[in-house]
């Protein structure tokens, strides 16, 4: 049991800041978010994290992680009792790991994050490859007024 939790302990260490060395930001006038994150999955998790939105601001939310978890993917959902998904990256035809949306109310979103099982039966693959680094990059800018009316 202690060489698990070693090995874990390393693993989470490895992946502090992940999310700013491997997701790629997309620059224009977005700006970093505090409320990104970074962490250790293991073949078949799924988490869940709450995003903070503000009336009148556009948000980029990308996903990166170990080229070992294929298939990964992440939702957007309501935080309410229905937790409604607003977009899922498993169906979106261009099979991009990111999503830019805005805001018009100010509200809480869900971010949950899935990685899928993968091709290799956990018995017979070694320790290390079963976990990996994930991050994910949340930006946001503030949007311009545009068009006559204001």
């Amino acid at each position: 049991m202690l060489v698990l939790i070693s090995n874990l302990t390393y693993s989470q260490g490895k992946c502090k800041n992940y999310h700013q060395s491997n997701c790629e930001g997309y620059g224009f006038n977005f700006k970093y978010s505090g409320q990104s994150k970074n962490a250790v999955f293991e073949k078949g998790q799924t988490s869940i994290f709450k995003l903070v939105c503000y009336e009148g601001f556009e948000y980029r939310v990308s996903l990166c992680a170990d080229k070992k978890l294929t298939g990964i993917y992440f939702r957007i959902r309501e935080d309410n009792t229905n937790r409604n998904i607003l977009f899922d990256s498993s169906t979106d035809e261009e099979g991009f790991l990111e999503k830019i949306f805005y805001v018009e109310r100010s509200k809480n979103l869900l971010i949950e994050v899935v990685v899928p099982e993968g091709d290799v039966a956990s018995e017979s693959a070694e320790y290390d490859d079963l976990f990996g680094c994930v991050g994910v990059l949340i930006e946001y800018n503030k949007r311009s007024d545009t068009g006559f009316e204001k």
